[in-house]
């Protein structure tokens, strides 16, 4: 039997790590392809490649100056670099031990020099290199300042890869989100791709004059006229005066202890806002002293607002639950809208398409911004109500030049709108609600941002529609109840002018008051939408109506009944209260009642116990006649029987029994 492998442990790590990744076989990246070119010109070697080592070949994601896509793992130089985290220089292949039999070095293409910067993951696995190859011996190998840009660029090999895995798990958040539409999956996905395809920009400060030598695709990030060398002062004075501590500086340079890794806003004019991602590192003279800082710089201004969309769309949910009034609603709803589109300002119009109107109810406004709530004309400010009312989202990139809005421009500027983006929203094909998003500078609007919105507005669209049938709902509720309170009333009064004649008066009294407790009831239902009332409340209100609530002990779990569970439950707890008063301990100075409820069992089997104990008053007597009351109660709750009662002393108690589940249904 063969030896175990001792680097076994770290081969299945890689090979996870690769698996996760999802990169091995790819078609070719832009972004990657521009890391080999920019190594292999730092180094002056005609070959570099992004080289990913599996067990058995190591495979190149990445190639410039080599034909082979892969080669067996036989020929992997690049194996022998991954028990290390420092970059692995072979000055001369034909001479190392490890190398000298390689058939790329002893055959085609004959190379002779090797150095490779390990790809380490965050987990600090080794994954392959980026490397650069030589034809010819290098006994001087690489400068301190070639071996960390091969470092800084093989990082940034590294957070590519975990980009990618970043935005192929966002996709599949994006899958699950049932309720995000289907343009805003396509848009995100639009998103992903255009990052996917990202380019990256070199520079070199030169310390000592703090002049920038930079990369054609630099100037192209930074939106100035490509040049070799700027002074570093144009860049840094781009940056938003809230991220100034994130770039460096002449003094930071200088001292060597400027941040490296940074992001941070730069406002580029005619472009708004945008997001620069930073990667450097220093090089240092022979005394140590810093006299360059060279380094990459990518545009992630796609990305953060992608993610910061989703947050929006995630977020949306949570802070809409709560809120009860569509003033609230459309503050938070703004809010989370404004942050995610860098705005000024953003809100939510209700619109009467009819009378071309909008109501503004306040809306997100940045400090200093003036709110536009109120009631507005669409053509105070131009004519792009027209193409809201046929459902087309409404762009204007600068409201003193668009067509649509340049008649009315100084009406719009003095509301410190520069941008000003619509979108409608429409329910059952009717206009309905309008979304707007307004800048006070310049800001590039793609098409998944208009979807976004669009999404956004339909989801305040829903939300404001429940609030708006919650409302009508509790007013309907109101007008039921103030109808069947006085058909209640209208009932007591037939009654007492019917009854009049009736000799008992007791019986008279008797069938009032069953009235009220069916009223005092359907007050406790009607607190909570006619869906439910707890048995707590029942049995206070009740108790409370005879004013004698001081003397009735009562406790139990939190049970809740629906409303014909809730009316049974009222009725027999005022016919017994009743009996207490007339003949029981409620009919003295110092009798007490003892009201317990309880569950047992769960699910559909679980049972309702309700105990009524009486004690301190009169001997208890059963009555020789059997009336309405009496009959009631051993018709237990909603007539389902599970009654025992008992005269024993020391008082009248009674036990009542029901299957919870039907105590507890809606009708």
């Amino acid at each position: 039997m063969a030896d175990p492998d001792p680097n076994e442990d770290m081969h299945i790590e890689r090979l996870e790590a690769l698996d996760a990744y999802n990169i091995m076989d790819t078609e070719p990246e832009p972004e990657f392809d521009d890391i080999v070119l920019v190594a292999s010109t730092l180094c002056g070697t005609p070959v570099a490649l992004v080289s990913l080592v599996e067990r058995d070949r190591q495979w190149f994601k990445a190639r410039v100056g080599f034909e082979a896509c892969e080669t067996p793992i036989e020929q992997s130089v690049c194996a022998h670099a991954l028990g290390s985290s420092d970059v692995l220089v072979i000055p001369d292949l034909q001479l190392d031990q490890r190398t000298r039999a390689n058939t790329l070095v002893t055959g085609e293409p004959h190379i002779r020099f090797y150095a490779g910067a390990p790809l380490i993951t965050p987990d600090e696995v080794v994954i392959g290199t980026l490397c650069v190859i030589d034809v010819q011996p290098r006994p001087q190998g690489l400068d301190e300042g070639q071996k960390a840009a091969l470092q800084a660029l093989a990082r940034q090999v590294v957070a590519l890869l975990e980009m990618r895995r970043i935005s192929q798990r966002k996709d599949d958040l994006f899958r699950r989100q049932k309720t995000i539409s289907a343009n805003i999956r396509s848009s995100v996905n639009a998103s992903l791709a255009a990052q996917e395809a990202g380019r990256i920009g070199t520079f070199e400060i030169d310390i000592a004059t703090s002049m920038t030598r930079v990369s054609r695709e630099f100037c192209r990030i930074f939106h100035v006229p490509i040049a070799e060398t700027y002074p570093t002062r144009v860049f840094e004075d781009m940056v938003l005066p809230q991220d100034k501590g994130l770039q460096s500086d002449d003094a930071s340079r200088q001292q060597g202890d400027a941040p490296l890794d940074v992001e941070y806003r730069i406002r580029v004019p005619g472009y708004g806002v945008r997001w620069i991602a930073r990667n450097a590192s220093f090089r240092h003279d022979e005394a140590g002293r810093p006299v360059k800082m060279i380094g990459t710089v990518r545009d992630v201004t796609a990305a953060k607002r992608e993610a910061a969309r989703v947050q929006a769309l995630l977020d949306v949910g949570d802070r809409l639950r709560d809120l009860s009034d569509m003033e609230s609603m459309a503050i938070a709803a703004g809010d989370l809208m404004a942050r995610a589109l860098d705005a000024t300002r953003a809100g939510f119009g209700i619109v009467n398409a009819a009378d071309e109107t909008v109501s503004v109810p306040p809306e997100w406004c940045a400090p200093g911004v003036k709110s536009l709530a109120g009631l507005h004309h669409f053509r105070d400010y131009g004519s792009f109500v027209d193409d809201l009312k046929r459902g087309e989202a409404v762009v204007i990139a600068d409201v003193a030049t668009d067509p649509r809005t340049r008649d009315h421009a100084p009406a719009l500027l003095a509301l410190g709108i520069r941008v000003l983006v619509n979108v409608p929203i429409f329910e059952l094909g009717r206009f309905r609600l309008v979304a707007f998003i307004h800048h006070d500078q310049p800001y590039p609007w793609m098409e998944e941002e208009i979807s976004f919105v669009r999404s956004f507005g339909n989801r305040i669209q829903i939300a404001m529609s429940r609030v708006q049938a919650e409302l009508e709902q509790q007013m309907l509720n109101r007008e039921m109840s103030h109808r069947l309170k006085n058909t209640l009333s209208m009932v007591q009064a037939i009654a007492t002018q019917t009854l009049r004649p009736v000799a008992e008066r007791g019986l008279v009294e008797a069938f009032e008051k069953r009235l009220h407790a069916l009223s005092t009831a359907h007050d406790i239902l009607f607190e909570q939408n006619w869906t439910s009332a707890s048995v707590y409340a029942v049995v206070d209100r009740t108790m409370n109506g005879i004013g004698m609530r001081d003397r009735i002990d009562a406790q139990g779990p939190n049970v809740r009944f629906g409303p014909k569970g809730s009316l049974s439950l009222s009725l027999l707890l005022h016919e017994l209260t009743t009996n207490a008063v007339k003949y029981g301990a409620l009919s003295n100075d110092t009798g007490r009642v003892a009201i317990d409820w309880r569950i047992e069992g769960t699910g559909d089997g679980a049972i309702f116990y309700l105990s009524w104990r009486e004690t301190g008053g009169p001997p208890p007597r059963e009555p020789e006649r059997k009336g309405f009351g009496s009959k009631l109660i051993r018709m237990g709750l909603i007539g389902t029987g599970g009654v025992l009662v008992s005269y024993d002393p020391p008082g009248f108690s009674a036990e009542m029994t029901a299957v919870l589940l039907q105590l507890a249904q809606a009708d």
